[in-house]
């Protein structure tokens, strides 16, 4: 008896791969709208990969998150604005170059971003704490093999 009769076909396996990965995307998108809507109902779903980078760098300007998230400046100037009404964002004059502006995170988006980040992590290792060493070493593995892949998209 072939052991391989068992086995999906490569192009169902395929097609479930795609699925599941437009299902992660999906979950994705709505996990970002209330993680933005948690932070501030006057915030959109897109304003949270600029606001991450602004968190994550500490201070940057608007190009360098142009070039980054490959978004057009008219885009992320309204999103920087909306940062700025919702006191996430605020803007710094570069001492050596006054026509350079740097975007800062503010105290208190460092603060709503710390405990939504905290939340979401507790809520995700809750869920998958039960899950083996085995399965998450797994898991780890392929994501990055899956990333390093999509990059190439």
């Amino acid at each position: 008896m072939d052991s391989t009769a068992s086995l999906p076909a490569r192009s169902d396996l395929l097609d479930a791969t795609e699925q599941e990965l437009f299902a992660l995307i999906s979950i994705t998108a709505k996990s970002r709208k209330h993680l933005a809507a948690a932070l501030d109902e006057r915030l959109p779903p897109s304003a949270l990969p600029v606001l991450g980078m602004v968190m994550h760098a500490s201070k940057i300007s608007q190009s360098e998150i142009c070039e980054h998230l490959m978004t057009d400046k008219a885009s992320l100037s309204r999103l920087v604005a909306r940062l700025e009404e919702t006191e996430m964002i605020a803007r710094e004059i570069d001492e050596n170059d006054r026509r350079v502006v740097h975007l800062i995170p503010t105290d208190f988006a460092r603060e709503r971003w710390q405990d939504l980040s905290n939340q979401w992590r507790a809520k995700l290792r809750e869920r998958i704490s039960h899950w083996s060493d085995e399965d998450l070493d797994r898991l780890v593995h392929l994501m990055v093999r899956l990333n390093t892949d999509l990059r190439l998209l």
